[in-house]
């Protein structure tokens, strides 16, 4: 958390405050000071500072001791030195006495409603406790023997009451003020006066402390409850005054006066750790309060109200389009920018978050978590160290540090299965199993690029690794402990901001670091370094932000917001502190840089010449982006597409100038506006121009090229030379449109209007229907022209003599002869296989006979017969994948040659006459991937089945490349333990064989860490079937 100075408010007739509350439901400041003075303040929503009301509340004649608040009934209940009592309650816009009470005996030394806002106790100088309804009545009263009590404090569920006593001692007391036991202090020493307790009255896991007890000599004891006798005790240091704790119950603010009579605030986590020292300005400090959601300090010094901001440290990350941050105690949300979905996953105790490109890591106490931008779990670690800080760079390497160790985690992606760590200290040493240890020096901040990893030391020092080979560089001794780090774009620069909030810019080339020098800036609680540029750096200073450019600033801009991104000359910030329910577009800000705006204004005011010079002298890509754009809107004038060309090559947009060209080639300038218009993305507007100029087709033409094939029906509809074509295609797409949505039914209507059977057999069997799947069988072209089907008897003898066919498998089926339904199934399937048919058909087939024969009475045979027809299947599975990928454009290098890897183990179970496709598929595969001994294998095979079709083209290769494949990624046997590629199918070393993921291909070297299939036995790595409903094999239905 960072905390500042912002605003000061002065109480007329210099009466010194005395006693502040602030109301956390309604907003309402509580100010009371000498000679009765009392007022009731409230701020303006925004932040602004100025007063909203201010009234004053008459009734008191001595110095006000204590306020408090029902913020259930909205009540504010105040004493003063005389002992006299006020309830007053808010009416109209005008706050009146409810209730007065004066005992005339002492005054009150403290007050305490409780949570639910039911009961007020209230505690006497003299040891005499009252507890009164929230009605006026009273409830129970008694005297408390002793010196007199100091404090009073309410049980979080409202059954007990603690009370400190005046000589230090706390007893405690049930709710109907029957003594309960004492409560014993242990580790306090000096003073045992209570100046003020504070018991958090909300939700609190159950090992955080929730009790506070500040005592004069500035010791801070902090317990869970009353009964366990384990406290943390806080040493401040300095003469006690007050505390409090925030709004959720985890950071206490006490305040005090140090040896030297300066006024501080110190802010303390839950468990004691110190979090910052706030110093106000010198004067009698009596009192302070927090605001709703603690964001705001009160404070009151002599007749002033200083207010401090607090920014606290939220979990957050911002990656791709996406931001996660933690939106419970038991949640992260996370919301794509763009599209405004969302996505709340349930992970409760994060510690950490941080993201980039693709992938998010979110840190518990014990476990890692990476997830993509929509939420979805990548793989996850428990961690043997209490993880504390978490950073993350783009070439998916993780760092988890503790206080005393920290980790480097090469965490599994699609493209890298495996993952590995890494074990340092907080000094870099590599950790040895079983070796632990205490460090003094402990970590505070860690953070990474794609080269270099820093590691922030209480100390003050800074250690610098190699994210290469894991080695430390160097070290960096600052003069006060890092509060936040951070890497620029090429990783030639760092900032470190420190914990008083001084930046400081420093380069990883050490010989350039002769010495730390003067902080650039004060009072810095964040920074950003741009993602495209290694010279601009923005930065949040107080409630500015400033954008440094080669270390020199831009005039500053207002900002609320936390930083998020920086890049394009535009910082996007998301508004946390706003956030209450859920995300929505108006909690992002994003804001343009100081060259973006000038140039604006200068193409708005001046013209293009102006501008583009401009931009020649501050040159930027999007700069040049901007200047285009603003030719095109303005395409008319003179020389504007010259200059948006021109703009275009000075940015390297080849899809600009070839837009431009286009432009040049149409002769209607409203032709021209509606092509521009839908550059913009305004496509009504382009629309309309089209329609306006009698050019449907081209209408019709941009709504095809943008997918709105609903409106195309609409325009065809329209159009006198429509084809009956044309409408069936954009049914059929429309159908398909429903189809990625899973929306079946809708899909079945328009691949009915279009007669689209391979759409209607999708749906159908999405559906389940099949009776109209039959149907739809029957009445199709090639059922009609092959003739009307022949019964089967229910002799075997008809089984052999029936010539394979669907309708053969079907009626056999229906007749309860599976058996015989499978044996037909495999015969149609080794029919096809040997007319090299496709391979998915052949993979279809062989998985229905293995239905049937795994549907069959007769055990023992059919399930082997079912085993090999699955293992045929995937062996043809196999095969379409490796063709599906040899033929994909672009193509992917990495995917195919695992997909070939598969192939060529699963050739026993292919027909002979597939053969010759299967080692053409791997030949081909293998050369795009210069893996050329598995080529070699390839065309030695190929040569022997037919020598004048493949010699020359091997001797074509193999005088050019070696038999020897090409270095890649290695993976180790786990059998062996031999170096061999990641695609690999075999270990040639062991002849271990590796089963195969059935999406990716990838080798399931750890098979007991997968899923496989209870229906065909195939596996998959369990994040490939995060968006599968179905086996991808044999489509049974996932579990």
């Amino acid at each position: 958390m960072f905390i500042y100075m912002s605003k000061k408010i002065a109480i007329p007739k210099q009466s010194n405050v005395t006693c502040i509350a602030w109301n956390h439901s309604s907003g309402y400041i509580a100010v009371g000071g000498e000679e009765g003075m009392l007022k009731v303040l409230k701020l303006e929503s925004g932040g602004g500072g100025n007063l909203s009301m201010n009234l004053s509340l008459e009734g008191h004649n001595g110095q006000l001791r204590v306020a408090t608040w029902n913020e259930v009934f909205q009540k504010l209940t105040t004493s003063d030195e005389h002992g006299v009592i006020i309830v007053w309650m808010l009416y109209k816009g005008s706050w009146y006495e409810e209730m007065i009470n004066n005992r005339n005996k002492s005054t009150v030394t403290s007050m305490a409603w409780g949570s639910d806002g039911q009961k007020i106790c209230i505690a006497y100088e003299d040891g005499a406790v009252i507890v009164g309804g929230v009605d006026g009545s009273r409830v129970w009263g008694k005297d408390i023997k002793g010196p007199g009590l100091k404090a009073v404090q309410w049980s979080p569920d409202n059954t007990l009451l603690l009370f400190a006593l005046s000589n230090g001692e706390l007893q405690l007391y049930d709710d109907q003020g029957n003594f309960t036991m004492p409560v014993s202090v242990h580790g306090v020493s000096g003073s045992m006066e209570v100046v003020s307790m504070d018991w958090y009255a909300g939700r609190a896991p159950t090992n955080r402390p929730v009790l506070a007890i500040y005592y004069k000599s500035g010791i801070i004891l902090l317990m869970k409850n009353c009964i366990e006798e384990d406290s943390v005790v806080v040493e401040t240091n300095m003469s006690a005054i007050t505390c409090h704790w925030n709004h959720n119950g985890n950071v206490l603010a006490a305040a005090g006066v140090t040896t030297d009579n300066s006024n501080v605030v110190q802010f303390f986590n839950a468990y004691g750790e110190h979090l910052r020292t706030l110093r106000v300005p010198a004067g009698s400090m009596r009192a302070l309060s927090w605001e709703k959601r603690s964001l705001r300090l009160a404070i009151a010094i002599d007749s002033y109200i200083y207010f401090a901001n607090v920014k606290p440290d939220h979990k957050y990350a911002y990656y791709g389009n996406t931001l996660a941050f933690v939106s419970g105690t038991e949640t992260v949300t996370f919301w794509d920018t763009v599209t405004h979905q969302s996505w709340v996953n349930h992970i409760p105790d994060v510690v950490d978050m941080c993201g980039v490109e693709e992938y998010c890591i979110v840190a518990t106490m014990n476990n890692l978590i990476i997830s993509n931008q929509q939420g979805i779990q990548c793989d996850a670690k428990t961690t043997t160290i209490p993880v504390m800080y978490v950073a993350i760079n783009s070439k998916t390497v993780a760092v988890a540090a503790s206080k005393e160790s920290f980790m480097i985690w090469k965490f599994s992606t699609p493209s890298r299965p495996r993952s590995t760590e890494l074990l340092f200290h907080a000094d870099g040493t590599p950790i040895t199993s079983g070796e632990s240890g205490f460090q003094d020096d402990t970590i505070c901040c860690i953070t990474c690029s794609d080269s270099h990893l820093l590691v922030g030391r209480v100390s003050g020092t800074i250690l610098l690794f190699s994210m290469v080979n894991f080695k430390k560089i160097t070290s960096i001794n600052m003069s006060s402990k890092a509060y936040r780090m951070g890497l620029n774009s090429n990783s030639s620069k760092f900032y470190v901001i420190d914990q008083p909030g001084s930046l400081y810019l420093l380069d990883t080339d050490m010989a350039n670091n002769i010495s730390i020098g003067q902080a650039l800036r004060k009072d810095v609680w964040s920074a950003l370094w741009a993602s495209d540029n290694p010279q601009m750096l923005a930065i949040a200073e107080k409630a500015r932000l400033y954008v440094m450019r080669d270390s020199e600033p831009e005039e500053p801009l207002n900002m609320q917001g936390y930083l998020c991104k920086f890049r394009e000359l535009e910082i996007t910030s998301a508004l946390l502190d706003s956030i209450t329910d859920k995300c929505t577009p108006q909690h992002i800000v994003r804001i343009e840089v100081k060259s973006l705006r000038d140039t604006r204004q200068l193409i708005e005011k001046v013209g293009f010449k102006e501008a583009e010079n401009f931009i020649k002298d501050n040159p930027h890509p999007q700069l040049w982006l901007l200047l285009a754009e603003a030719a095109l809107k303005n395409f008319e004038s003179e020389n504007a597409l010259e200059t948006a060309e021109a703009a275009f090559v000075r940015r390297t947009d080849y899809a600009g100038i070839r837009f431009v060209n286009r432009l040049n080639a149409l002769h209607s300038n409203a032709l021209k506006k509606a092509e521009i218009l839908a550059y913009f993305k305004d496509f009504d507007a382009a629309e309309k121009i089209y329609h306006n100029e009698d050019r449907r087709d081209l209408a019709i033409v941009l709504r095809k090229r943008l997918g709105h094939w609903f409106r195309v029906v609409e325009l065809l509809k329209m159009s006198a030379s429509t084809t009956e074509g044309q409408v069936k295609q954009a049914y059929s797409n429309i159908g398909d449109y429903y189809i990625d949505r899973q929306n079946w039914s809708g899909a079945l209507e328009y691949y009915a209007m279009c007669n689209n059977t391979e759409g209607l057999k999708k749906c159908y069997m999405a559906l389940e229907d099949n009776e109209s799947l039959s149907k739809l069988f029957t009445t199709s072209p090639r059922v009609i022209k092959e003739g009307p089907i022949k019964p089967i008897g229910d002799g075997s003898s008809d089984t052999m003599t029936q010539i394979p066919s669907i309708q053969g498998i079907m009626q056999l089926k229906d007749n309860d002869r599976n058996l015989q339904a499978a044996t037909m199934a495999v015969q149609l399937a080794t029919m096809e296989a040997s007319k090299k048919a496709s391979p998915l058909r052949i993979k279809k087939l062989y998985v229905l006979a293995g239905h049937l024969y795994s549907q069959s009475s007769v055990e023992g045979a059919s399930n082997r017969e079912a085993a090999r027809s699955y293992r045929a299947a995937l062996a043809q599975h196999w095969l379409w994948v490796a063709a599906t990928r040899a033929q994909a454009r672009p193509l992917r290098i990495d995917a195919a040659l695992r997909a070939a890897a598969r192939l060529n183990a699963s050739l026993q179970d292919l027909h002979s006459a597939q053969h010759t496709q299967v080692w053409c598929i791997i030949a081909f595969v293998a050369v795009q991937a210069r893996s050329f001994e598995l080529c070699s294998r390839a065309f030695i095979k190929l040569e022997a089945h037919d020598p004048g079709a493949f010699e020359n083209l091997a001797i074509e290769i193999f005088t050019r490349c070696k038999p020897k494949d090409a270095k890649g990624n290695k993976m180790d046997c786990p059998n062996c333990q031999a170096g061999i590629p990641e695609w690999s199918a075999v270990c040639p070393s062991c002849a271990t064989q590796f089963p195969g993921c059935a999406v990716s291909a990838r080798p399931l070297v750890a098979p007991h860490a997968v899923w496989t299939c209870t229906t065909c036995a195939s596996r998959a790595q369990h994040h490939e079937l995060v968006l599968r409903h179905s086996c991808p094999m044999c489509h049974a239905q996932l579990s």
